[in-house]
């Protein structure tokens, strides 16, 4: 049985209209989707994503578990498959992507998830037209500026920093 706190992070799926579910703006599930999303975008999964997920520390930066973030793994992999596909691949609408991309409106947490995205994408060493094409979407929808990015990227590049060093010294 779930209990009053889950229901609250967690918005039943109730509305057959809606593609996807929906999940409390700013939440850490609706955050986590996003990154679902980007580890989809190329229509694979690969280890390397997987693996950048715990070297990242992309569960804590969520504030989500494990476990919860693969539940949102499986809701949208299950919300998908009602979209249109072709040749094997689900079409997300720019509406949709829209909708995902407006549960979050902190700038804070969209430059966090912009770096997460942008970590995300290039973790399997192969840029895809689709992985591009949702990092320039989140960028458009946000409306982020150069000066935005420049501290996105700026981030990451400490990150990647602090990770090579970790790496060294064991």
């Amino acid at each position: 049985m779930m209990t009053l706190q889950a229901r609250e992070m967690c918005a039943p799926y109730k509305n057959p209209n809606e593609v996807l579910r929906a999940y409390a703006p700013n939440s850490p599930r609706a955050k986590a989707r996003l990154v679902v999303l980007a580890m989809l975008a190329d229509g694979r999964l690969d280890n390397a994503e997987l693996e950048s997920l715990t070297r990242q520390s992309t569960f804590a930066e969520l504030g989500i578990t494990r476990e919860d973030f693969f539940e949102v793994f499986y809701d949208f992999c299950a919300d998908v498959k009602s979209l249109p596909s072709d040749s094997g691949y689900y079409l997300l609408a720019p509406v949709v992507l829209d909708q995902l991309f407006g549960e979050i409106s902190s700038t804070a947490e969209r430059q966090t998830l912009l770096r997460q995205i942008f970590d995300m994408i290039r973790s399997d060493g192969h840029l895809a037209d689709s992985e591009a094409d949702l990092f320039w979407h989140a960028i458009d929808t946000w409306k982020f500026r150069a000066t935005d990015m420049r501290t996105v990227l700026r981030s990451q590049q400490l990150r990647s920093q602090r990770g090579a060093a970790e790496q060294v010294s064991s």
